[in-house]
């Protein structure tokens, strides 16, 4: 970028501090300004969608709407095959409103010893959305798939929400276990936003 050149910004729809951080650490070369709606103090918005597009949209929106500014939003969580596909978009409130990492952690564990299992196939699952603006007709949408497992042994001390219980499929090692690089190399979100990435290349804005 020209140092003449004022630094574009955005908002970032998200209150998650694990998000937060893998985001911008993913983003490490991004050209534009890309701030949290925490900076805004913007209150997050009722997640009513029932798909993860639906509910990155519906966050996206809301914070562009609510700063003027173009946006980006991430919809992620675990889906489990043994549940059912459970918590899937519910996943951050799985055990209910203002719920822990901890409590959603449980909440899952207690779900697999009532269907009588130990581990279960299971993927992390991640949407970005872009917006130009609030009412932006055509949105930038990117996703990616982690497939692994569950476990009801929790193990490693990185990372945040499920990662203890979810096992890599090509490491064998729990996402908690990974170091941050390895993770976003391998994981939904760094999935998801290489695509962005490799989509904006030409794109005044959002390239970076």
């Amino acid at each position: 970028m020209s140092e003449n050149k004022k630094q574009a910004t955005a908002v970032l729809a998200s209150g998650n501090a694990g998000k937060i951080k893998e985001i911008h650490a993913i983003l490490a070369e991004y050209q534009v300004d890309l701030r949290s709606q925490d900076h805004w103090a913007i209150e997050s918005v009722e997640e009513t969608g029932s798909t993860f597009v639906e509910n990155a949209l519906l966050k996206a929106r809301h914070a562009s709407r609510e700063t003027g500014l173009p946006a980006m939003a991430d919809d992620s969580g675990l889906v489990v095959e043994a549940l059912g596909g459970a918590p899937g978009v519910i996943s951050a409130r799985f055990a209910g409103e203002n719920a822990t990492d901890q409590d959603n952690i449980q909440a899952v564990l207690t779900a697999l010893k009532q269907q009588g299992v130990a581990e279960s196939p299971a993927a992390f699952v991640c949407v970005i959305v872009t917006l130009r603006t609030a009412d932006d007709p055509l949105p930038g949408i990117y996703q990616g798939i982690w497939p692994g497992k569950v476990v009801t042994e929790i193990s490693g001390a990185g990372g945040f929400g499920y990662d203890p219980i979810f096992i890599d499929s090509q490491s064998g090692v729990s996402a908690a276990e990974l170091s941050p690089v390895d993770k976003n190399q391998r994981s939904h979100r760094g999935q998801a936003l290489a695509q962005f990435k490799q989509a904006v290349q030409s794109d005044p804005f959002w390239a970076v």
